[in-house]
């Protein structure tokens, strides 16, 4: 039997507001309490089990769950990266919450639900107005679970840059390593700190028909052809267009998509992959805590442990997340003719639940130049090309491996170019 649990007596006027109002959409909808209860039953007995990936603690009953996230709200996200469950889930506190719950069968029916989903919405923007205020920078100091601790700034550097000497953190971002806080007057702000001029120069600054990558990234997956109505499953997930919502998306039926990864320690800023109008904007509200149906209980080994859930959820669910998660999309008429339409897509995963795009329609943008960022946590992107457009991508692209991932793709270096018919 697993391990039991105290279930918390609280006044719930005392919670914050949307956590508040999660807890009493639980109490008074049968169904969605029945999921809540059931998500954590269904989480495996077991010493694997009995903390959540990082550690912490792993919730058996859903009001100690909302009492954790309460508590969340007003502490920001501290460094813990010792364990492999670490180093998967540093920087999400909600996700860690989540996390095995995310692979049972009541957890991705729950987290599928609009309901639930639009107060997931509401906790995670009052997280992020906390993320953003100054009292978010406690997590800003040199201790051993500080973002400035001699390993954690180890670890960002060397998750940016593979130069030997490794440069230090100071090197690569602008920060002041003489300020108690770096100079960074919140969590958000470290989080989508920028590099310094000249760390990630332009490829082919005079070449249109370069691609650039448009995030700092790990490639994920490239897939030629793509259904508009994607009835087929590559490797476990889909890609499908009008899942995308994309706009007149016949244009795109047949075409390209690039996926990259970006980890919680990567810079989080985007950049045009090509010059060009920006056409249209669109940001889609979706999913925050979703998996795929059928994958995220996909098999692992754990030590020589066989594991069933996905002990750093939803990674294994990214392709599917492009359809579901929350998103934006911005579609650039490409200045080179040959690519005609090129969209760039954001995801949000987890308690990223800010996509913030710095472009509207009908903005000139250059190849390289910034177009948005996201917020407070780990994320996917993808770029979508029309059918007939020839690319060929760099190497780490072409033979991108899904089950072993690669190393970051440098933001505004060579991702692809077209190819004349």
């Amino acid at each position: 039997m697993g391990r039991q649990e105290t279930i918390p007596i609280i006044a719930t006027e005392k919670l914050h507001p949307s956590v508040n109002a999660l807890w009493h959409l639980i109490e008074d909808n049968r169904e969605v309490r029945l999921l809540f209860t059931q998500m954590l039953q269904q989480i495996p007995n077991g010493p694997l089990y009995d903390k959540n990936p990082t550690g912490g603690p792993q919730f058996r009953n859903w009001m100690g769950l909302l009492c954790a996230f309460n508590n969340q709200l007003t502490q920001g996200p501290v460094w813990l990266y010792d364990t492999p469950g670490q180093q998967g889930l540093t920087g999400f506190p909600f996700n860690a919450l989540l996390n095995w719950s995310m692979s049972t069968p009541a957890g991705l029916l729950a987290f599928h639900r609009p309901d639930v989903n639009a107060h997931f919405h509401d906790i995670l923007t009052a997280y992020g107005k906390f993320l953003s205020s100054p009292a978010s920078v406690a997590v800003l100091n040199s201790s051993a679970t500080g973002w400035l601790s001699p390993t954690a700034l180890d670890a960002l550097a060397k998750t940016d840059t593979s130069d030997d000497p490794r440069p230090q953190f100071h090197d690569l971002f602008v920060s002041n390593p003489l300020h108690p806080t770096y100079g960074f007057s919140s969590w958000d702000a470290f989080f989508t700190r920028r590099f310094r001029p000249g760390i990630r120069p332009l490829a082919s600054p005079s070449d249109d028909g370069v691609i650039v990558n448009a995030c700092e990234s790990t490639p994920m997956a490239l897939e030629r052809g793509v259904k508009l109505h994607d009835e087929f499953w590559i490797k476990g997930q889909p890609y499908s267009l009008t899942d995308k919502e994309l706009e007149q998306a016949m244009r795109f039926k047949g075409g390209t998509i690039y996926q990259g990864f970006l980890g919680a320690l990567s810079y989080h800023r985007w950049h045009a992959p090509v010059s060009g109008v920006v056409e249209k904007v669109e940001k889609i509200q979706g999913t925050y805590f979703a998996g795929c149906p059928g994958l995220a209980s996909r098999e692992d080994l754990h030590d020589g442990e066989e594991r069933e859930l996905d002990p750093s959820a939803p990674d294994r669910s990214q392709r599917y997340l492009c359809q579901v998660g929350t998103r934006a999309l911005v579609y650039i008429r490409a200045k080179e003719r040959r690519l005609g339409t090129v969209v760039f897509v954001a995801v949000g995963m987890a308690e990223v639940s800010s996509c913030e795009v710095t472009v509207k329609e009908g903005d000139l943008v250059e190849k390289g130049e910034e177009i948005g960022m996201f917020h407070y946590g780990g994320s996917t992107h993808c770029l979508i090309f029309e059918p007939g457009v020839r690319l060929k991508f760099t190497d780490a692209v072409e033979e991108v491996d899904i089950k072993r991932r690669g190393h970051n793709l440098q933001v505004n270096g060579y991702l692809a170019e077209v190819v004349s018919n």
